[in-house]
């Protein structure tokens, strides 16, 4: 590979070092040079550029600036204006005073070059320094686990305006991009209502018949696109990526239809048009699109009783230090402990460092969970989900499974081996005779079929009756009071630095905001372990100096 040339700024000019030393020493801009080095980025990042051309500006000088932003959780514009106008950031970029060449739409574009794949590898560069100095690998390290949850930057809507934004964005997409196809489609596909608001104070009858004619606008916009008139006009667009991308919108929008709409009469029973209604909320799939700019959000629990509408973040953490080792944005709907092996196997790959203990909440001690994790020879802490019966009878911890007799024996003694396999939950269904319940004088509080009492056991009951069992001692107790301390840092990254309510959308942008995230969090554990301290600046050194406010008499 060609060796790339990157813009410098050369030497710094005397006025230069005039003005940057009369600035007093930053607590924390004037410590990270000492313990972390930026330049891998410019080896990491050269493929994105070619060696002809104008030099393009360093990749690490650019990293320190996304460093600066997610540090501040600046916007780009305010990102902007600070190293124009903000002495200390331009001393730790190594940039001259009068320095004023980036702008807020070059951060956005050097942000969607890299991509979030080139951001985890320079978060895992920081996280490979912190390891070559110490701060985290030690064969009794405990790593621990946890997820936070975001909320969209999107607005909440109807069907009605889902719909609207879906047809909103086909249509202003092929305006924008492919005049010829859109006069076509003006011409060909006149649409008439799909911008009409749909009023809380509307008679009910008049919103039944907007909404059919929004949803029958949208069918024919998405049948003209794949009509024989259409097509050839459409298959000859030149640009790749914008017809590509129309392709996606119109997927959109045909999801938002079927996932909202339902059809009264689909093949018009003689009348001039079909008709829809909108669906229930209950009948609505649970996995359904919340904005049709945001397509990949979706809504989850927090609790049984909160929900949120955007993402979750998952966080590895190392407790020696603090360290975040991996973090991960998921869907909001996705459970929490689907994500535990692969992000515990990736830095094992990658590190080769095993931790003593991997500690979680209830969502990640799963059966299937503490199996893989034992394998890979690693202890997994982490609550026991209590099983409840939904009936209200009797609970399964009520009756005792042998495992060397593979029996169950009910709490009156009586005991069946006959079991059917349940594939979706991995375990067995452990049948009791019907004509045995019956004759038990538990019946009425144990069950209410007829057919006897069921009882699941686990594939994985074993291993969840030892986890049970080490909750139970001293240092199982200790494991999971431990847990606790990844709060902290959900709390520094959600709060302190804005993924809380990110600015982004799509949860590639999530990804890469999540990562750098990461890396500013252990930049600063980073500083605060290794770099030598700074004596904070007072404008009066001296005590008596101080102007004192005036008290007032009693």
């Amino acid at each position: 590979m060609a060796h790339i040339q990157y813009k410098t700024f050369g030497q710094l000019t005397l006025s230069d070092y005039e003005v940057f030393s009369s600035v007093p020493a930053h607590p924390f801009w004037s410590r990270v040079e000492e313990v972390v080095d930026f330049s891998f980025a410019d080896q990491l990042c050269a493929p994105l550029y070619s060696t002809k051309g104008q030099r393009p500006y360093a990749p690490s000088l650019k990293l320190k600036i996304h460093f600066v932003q997610r540090y501040h959780n600046y916007s780009d514009r305010e990102m902007e204006e600070a190293i124009l106008y903000h002495l200390h950031l331009k001393r730790f970029l190594g940039v001259p005073v009068s320095f004023n060449g980036f702008d807020h739409s070059t951060l956005g574009l050097d942000r969607d070059r890299m991509g979030s794949d080139l951001f985890d590898a320079c978060h895992h560069h920081i996280l490979s320094q912190a390891l070559a100095k110490g701060l985290w690998g030690k064969e009794d390290d405990r790593w621990l686990i946890d997820s936070f949850h975001t909320y969209a930057n999107i607005a909440k809507v109807g069907s009605y305006r889902l719909i609207q934004q879906g047809i909103l964005q086909i249509i202003q997409h092929i305006k924008r991009t492919y005049s010829k196809l859109y006069t076509h489609l003006s011409q060909g596909c006149p649409l008439k209502s799909f911008l009409k608001r749909l009023s809380d104070q509307a008679p009910e009858g008049d919103r039944l018949v907007l909404f059919s004619r929004l949803a029958v606008e949208g069918y024919s916009l998405l049948h003209w696109l794949e009509s024989e008139r259409a097509k050839p006009l459409f298959w000859a667009w030149e640009n790749d990526k914008q017809q590509l991308r129309c392709l996606e919108l119109q997927g959109i929008l045909y999801q938002i239809l079927q996932e909202n709409t339902k059809p009264v009469n689909p093949y018009g029973d003689g009348q001039a048009q079909p008709q829809y209604k909108e669906l229930p909320k209950k009948e609505k799939p649970t996995d359904r699109i919340r904005s049709a700019y945001d397509p990949e959000v979706r809504g989850g629990h927090k609790t049984k009783s909160m929900t949120f509408t955007g993402d979750k973040i998952q966080v590895l953490e190392s407790r020696q230090n603090g360290l975040i080792l991996n973090t991960e944005p998921i869907p909001g709907n996705e459970w929490d402990g689907d994500r535990l092996v692969p992000m515990v196997e990736e830095m094992v790959s990658r590190y080769h460092v095993l931790p003593k203990q991997v500690i979680g909440d209830t969502a990640y001690g799963t059966g299937g969970n503490r199996q893989k994790i034992k394998e890979m020879q690693i202890l997994l802490s982490a609550p026991i989900q209590r099983s409840t019966n939904p009936t209200g009878l009797l609970e399964s911890n009520w009756f005792v499974y042998d495992p060397s007799m593979d029996e169950v024996t009910c709490p009156l003694g009586y005991s069946t081996s006959k079991k059917v396999r349940n594939n979706k939950n991995q375990g067995y269904q452990f049948k009791f005779q019907g004509e045995t319940c019956q004759a038990c004088p538990l019946f009425d509080q144990c069950t209410t079929n007829e057919k006897g009492r069921t009882v699941f056991i686990s594939d994985f009951y074993e291993i969840m009756e030892q986890g049970k069992s080490y909750n139970q001692t001293d240092e199982g107790k200790n494991a999971l009071r431990a847990r606790y301390d990844v709060e902290r840092t959900n709390h520094e990254a959600a709060n302190h630095h804005g993924l809380r309510k990110p600015r982004t959308r799509g949860r590639e942008s999530l990804r890469i905001t999540s990562k750098l995230t990461a890396m500013v969090i252990n930049v600063k554990i980073m500083v605060k372990k290794l770099a030598e301290s700074i004596q904070p600046f007072y404008r009066y050194k001296n005590c008596e100096n101080r102007v004192k406010a005036p008290v007032c008499p009693n």
